[in-house]
């Protein structure tokens, strides 16, 4: 606030500073503030408390006259004085500052609405704006967890398989290993015994005269025939073979495809604000549904959750879309 640098009106000259003429540029006691209003050329004159005056902020004046302007020149647009109006705006149309004044507040009030409305538009837009990319972050967060959970899905898949792959080759080499162990066991006792009969028999033959020899022939001969025989089968075990896929793998087929669209919608103005009654005011954490639902996977029966709330613009989690947004006057609560 500026304070008052005279302290004695100007005109008196003897009673303290209360007020001050905008008009006159002139500091005023009260008394003679009254009386400067009781004459006919002062008494339009604006006063203010002197302690908010600002005589630095001086008024306009003619700078050929050095007088006050006192008209407004509507042909040239300019501010007139006495001595210029007869003479340089001779046949002008004119009129009183504090008429041309109102008509250029009037102008000027309408240009300041148009501009806040103008203003007011462009908040929207960014609201809408900064809407649709929270819209746009959270839906590209949610893709890459889905691709993160599909990969883990499908390497759990691949894992799984392998885990079975291994587990069929370990029961099966198990299962045909004991069985040809079992086998060799089986031919190698049945030799032993052979060639146990085959010593017996070498030892007759060497050992016995030609009568007992002679006599025990048959039953001799019988028995290496038993012997050379004696064979036992061993079973070849089932081949285990791997054939793994020659073509590269196609991991798009595994995950899924990344479809990136266009928007339906371009913000190029906020949408205008619709009022709501009061007892139907939607909030955070309301449960909501579409009034005419236009989304293919939205029903008119699906209950969604309001996430977030920006002037007229909403930001709906439903069952079937996580993300869904629009404008407050298409949804209604449940």
């Amino acid at each position: 606030m500026a304070q008052c640098s005279v302290r004695s009106c100007e005109i008196c000259e003897n009673s303290p500073v209360k007020r001050y003429c905008k008009d006159c540029e002139q500091y005023f006691c009260k008394s003679c503030e009254i009386a400067h209003l009781k004459t006919k050329p002062c008494r339009n004159h604006i006063f203010q408390d002197a302690d908010t005056a600002n005589p630095e902020v001086k008024t306009p004046i003619c700078k050929q006259h050095g007088e006050k302007f006192t008209y407004y020149c509507n042909t040239c647009t300019s501010l007139t004085c006495n001595i210029c109006l007869p003479t340089t705006h001779n046949k002008h149309d004119f009129c009183l500052i504090d008429a041309a004044a109102s008509k250029a507040r009037s102008v000027l009030d309408k240009d300041v609405l148009a501009a806040e409305d103008s203003i007011g538009r462009t908040k929207d837009k960014t609201n809408s704006s900064r809407l649709a990319l929270t819209n746009f972050e959270y839906e590209a967060e949610k893709v890459k967890r889905d691709i993160v959970e599909r990969v883990v899905f499908v390497v759990n898949a691949i894992n799984d398989t392998k885990d079975d792959y291994l587990k069929s080759i370990n029961e099966h080499t198990f299962k045909e290993s004991q069985k040809l162990k079992q086998e060799i066991l089986d031919s190698e006792k049945a030799t032993e015994n052979c060639q146990e009969v085959l010593n017996k028999v070498k030892n007759s033959i060497a050992g016995e005269n030609n009568v007992m020899l002679l006599d025990s022939f048959s039953d001799m001969t019988k028995t290496l025939k038993t012997v050379s025989r004696v064979s036992p089968e061993t079973t070849i075990p089932q081949r285990i073979q791997f054939y793994p896929v020659l073509t590269r793998p196609e991991s798009e087929k595994l995950i899924g495809n990344i479809n990136i669209t266009k928007p339906n919608i371009i913000i190029k103005e906020a949408d205008i604000v619709r009022f709501i009654k009061p007892n139907t005011t939607i909030k955070r954490g309301d449960r909501v549904r579409l009034k005419n639902p236009t989304h293919r996977l939205i029903s008119q029966e699906s209950i969604g959750k309001v996430l977030f709330i920006a002037r007229n613009n909403v930001l709906v989690k439903f069952p079937e879309i996580s993300s869904w947004s629009g404008c407050l006057s298409e949804i209604e609560l449940a």
